[in-house]
């Protein structure tokens, strides 16, 4: 390596180690992505329960209760109220990211 060179980052190495990542895996991300954007724009309007939200999203129930428990967990979600045996999710007052 000459004077004028930058060394290489170890972040780089590491890609050209691995390989490229497999398309199965881009879009799951992307779903993934798109389901928490959804879940967000639904519950601007104010607080929902998961039926909601999958009606408001158009997304399936199963996917929106996986992705809010999720975004419960890592706080971008919290729980609001009730509504009969249904939870109610708002979005947390501060998005930890």
């Amino acid at each position: 390596m000459t004077s004028t060179e930058k060394p290489r980052s170890k972040m780089l190495e590491l890609k050209e180690r691995r390989g490229p990542v497999s398309p199965a895996l881009l879009e799951s991300v992307r779903q993934n992505n798109a389901a928490k954007s959804a879940i967000k724009k639904a519950l601007a309007a104010g607080p929902l329960t998961v039926p909601q939200i999958a009606e408001a999203a158009g997304i399936p129930t199963k996917t929106i209760l996986w992705t809010v428990t999720a975004m419960r967990k890592y706080g971008t979600v919290v729980e609001d109220s009730t509504d009969g045996s249904y939870v109610r999710y708002a979005l947390a007052a501060k998005d930890p990211r």
